[in-house]
């Protein structure tokens, strides 16, 4: 039987101050885009991956700023594993109370 590893992946983050965005590229060497289970709220993201070789990819991380998941876009290429996903309006749900 094949030995498993667990490795956590190499993450750099940039944030994009002008389009109020984060930027994630995650390094996933040896990794199917089929593989790849992530997994996003609003305060962090999950990621496993399994490697042909026998190393799985596990990250948990959390994030400063609440982000909006739904508009998060990845897309796997020359063996990282490239996100950018929003920042969330901190007054996005909020409504305007009228005082009389």
């Amino acid at each position: 039987m094949e030995e498993k590893y667990t490795e956590n992946p190499e993450i750099i983050t940039r944030v994009d101050v002008v389009q109020s965005k984060m930027m994630i590229e995650i390094s996933l060497i040896d990794v199917e885009k089929e593989d790849i289970n992530l997994m996003m709220d609003e305060k962090g993201f999950f990621l496993s991956a399994p490697t042909e070789s026998g190393t799985d990819y596990v990250a948990a991380v959390s994030f400063l700023r609440s982000v909006k998941p739904s508009e998060a876009k990845a897309v796997l290429g020359e063996g990282y594993l490239k996100v950018e996903v929003p920042f969330k309006d901190p007054l996005e749900n909020y409504i305007k109370v009228v005082v009389e």
